[in-house]
C-alpha cells in the first residue's frame, strides 16, 4: 500500500514539476490544471447527458485551452502567461455560460467565486486587486444586464430536478476544487516550514558544535600556555641550580665535605629534572601524538614492588619508611607504562611532602570488580584552598619538606592516564597530618 502511494505521489510530482526547478506558484498551477481538467471532463459528461450542445462546445474549448496552458507551464515554464490565457478564456466561457445556463438561477456565479480562489492562490500580489476588481465588475454587470433585460437570460433547465442536479454538482465540484487548491498550498508551506525547521535545527546544532569547538580550542590554548609556564618555571629553576653548583665545584679550595654536600645537591636536582622531563615527555606525547592505550593483565603486587624499589634510596635519604602492605597477588586490567607513571608520581609526591622520619604506606583491596590502591603519607597535607584544583593545570608547583620543588604537571597527567585506562583517582587530605591518594582499576575476570 505504501509503495503504491509513494509511486502515485512520485507520478504527481512528475506532473507538477520538481521543487528544485519550479516555483510554488508554477507547480500549483500545474496541479490545479490537472484537477480542473478532470472536473471539466466530468462537466462535459454531464452536459452530454442533459443535451446542452452549446456548453458542450464551450467545455471542449476550455479543455483544449487548459491542455495548451498546462503544456507551456510544465514544459516551457511560462506559467504566468498560461495563467492569464486560462483566466481570460475562463472569463469568456463563464460570461457565455451565464447567458445560456439560466443566469442567476444557474451555477455560473459559484464558478466565478471558484475561479477567483484560483487566481488569488496563483497570481502575484500586485495583480490581486485587478482580478478581484474584475470579478466584482463582471459579476455585478451580469446581474444588472439580467435585471434590466431578463429576456437575454432564458431559463434553460427542462425541469426542477435538472436545476438541483446542476447546482448540486457545481457546488460539490467547486468545493473539491477549492479544497484541492488550498490543501496543495498548505502541504507545500508545511513542507517548506518543516524544511526551514530542519535547517534551523541543523544550523543550531552546527553553531553548538562550533561553540563547543571554540571552547575546546580555548581550553587547549589555556592549557598550552599553562604548560609553557610550568616548563619555563619548573625546568629553569633546577637547571640554574645545577649550573650554579657546577660553577662552585669548578673552583678550587673546597673541602671534601663541601664537595660531598654539593654533589648530593647536584644528584637531587638532577633526579628532580629527570622526573620533570619524564612527565613532560609523557604529557607531550599524549597531547601531540594521541594516546595509544595497551590494556593488559598486570600483577599489581609485582608492579608496586618494582616501583617502590626505585624510590627506596630517595626515601632513605630523608629517613622515610615505605611500607608495602600488599601480601597477595592482585591482577588488574591496565596499561603497564601509564600505571607505572601514575604510581611513580604518587610515590614522588609522598616522599617530597613527608617530613623526615615519616612513613608512606601502600595498600590494595578488592572491591566489587575493581582494585583500589592507596598511597598514604604522614606529610604536610594539601591546603584546603588548593584541593579543588589539585588535578588541573591551575595548581601551582610547591616545595617539599626539604625544599624539594613539586612537579605541577604530575597529578594532572595522573588524572588523564587513569581516565584513559577506565580507572579513577581521588584523594583525602588533612592539612598538617598527611594525604591519601587512591586509584582504582578493573580487576581481571577469572
Amino acid at each position: 500500500m505504501d509503495s503504491k502511494f509513494g509511486s502515485a505521489k512520485g507520478f504527481l510530482h512528475k506532473l507538477t514539476g520538481d521543487r528544485s526547478e519550479f516555483s510554488m506558484e508554477n507547480r500549483a498551477f500545474n496541479y490545479i490544471s490537472i484537477v480542473t481538467f478532470f472536473l471539466l471532463v466530468c462537466y462535459l459528461a454531464y452536459d452530454n447527458l442533459i443535451c446542452r450542445s452549446v456548453m458542450t462546445w464551450v467545455l471542449l474549448f476550455l479543455i483544449g485551452v487548459l491542455a495548451v496552458c498546462y503544456y507551456y507551464s510544465r514544459f516551457k515554464k511560462q506559467y504566468e502567461t498560461s495563467i492569464i490565457i486560462s483566466a481570460v478564456c475562463s472569463y469568456g466561457a463563464l460570461m457565455l455560460n451565464y447567458f445560456v445556463n439560466s443566469g442567476i438561477l444557474g451555477p455560473t456565479l459559484i464558478i466565478f467565486i471558484t475561479t477567483l480562489s484560483f487566481l488569488i492562490a496563483l497570481t502575484k500580489p500586485k495583480q490581486l486587486l485587478f482580478w478581484f476588481s474584475l470579478h466584482i465588475i463582471v459579476g455585478v454587470s451580469l446581474l444588472i444586464i439580467e435585471y434590466l433585460h431578463p429576456e437575454l437570460v432564458p431559463d434553460t433547465y427542462p425541469d426542477r430536478k435538472s436545476r438541483f442536479i446542476d447546482m448540486g454538482s457545481t457546488y460539490v465540484t467547486s468545493l473539491i476544487f477549492i479544497f484541492a487548491v488550498v490543501n496543495y498550498i498548505r502541504n507545500y508551506f508545511n513542507h517548506s516550514r518543516l524544511q526551514s525547521e530542519q535547517r534551523a535545527k541543523a544550523l543550531l546544532e552546527q553553531n553548538t558544535q562550533i561553540i563547543k569547538q571554540n571552547e575546546l580550542l580555548e581550553q587547549v590554548n589555556n592549557e598550552k600556555n599553562k604548560l609553557f609556564s610550568i616548563v619555563s618555571h619548573d625546568l629553569k629553576t633546577p637547571l640554574d641550580s645545577i649550573h650554579g653548583y657546577l660553577e662552585i665545584l669548578a673552583k678550587s679550595g673546597l673541602s671534601a665535605d663541601e664537595k660531598s654536600e654539593i654533589e648530593g645537591e647536584l644528584l637531587e636536582q638532577t633526579k628532580y629534572t629527570s622526573d620533570l622531563l619524564m612527565n613532560l615527555l609523557s604529557w607531550a606525547k599524549a597531547q601531540m601524538q594521541g594516546i595509544t592505550v595497551n590494556r593488559t593483565h598486570i600483577d599489581l603486587k609485582q608492579m608496586i614492588v618494582s616501583t617502590t624499589t626505585h624510590k627506596l634510596s630517595s626515601a632513605a635519604r630523608k629517613g622515610i619508611k615505605i611500607t608495602n602492605s600488599i601480601r597477595e597477588p592482585i591482577e588488574v586490567v591496565a596499561d603497564n607504562d601509564m600505571l607505572s607513571i601514575v604510581l611513580r608520581n604518587l610515590l614522588n609526591n609522598a616522599i617530597k611532602f613527608t617530613k623526615p622520619g615519616g612513613e608512606i604506606v601502600i595498600r590494595a583491596i578488592k572491591n566489587v570488580g575493581e582494585a583500589v590502591i592507596s598511597v598514604s603519607d604522614t606529610g604536610i597535607g594539601i591546603p584546603l584552598e588548593k584541593q579543588h584544583d589539585i588535578f588541573s593545570l591551575h595548581t601551582q608547583s610547591t616545595y617539599g619538606t626539604n625544599n624539594e620543588k613539586g612537579i605541577g604537571l604530575g597529578l594532572r597527567m595522573c588524572k588523564e592516564f587513569m581516565d584513559y585506562q577506565h580507572g579513577r583517582i581521588w584523594f583525602e587530605s588533612v592539612p598538617g597530618k598527611g594525604s591519601v591518594f587512591y586509584i582504582s582499576l578493573p580487576l581481571t575476570r577469572a
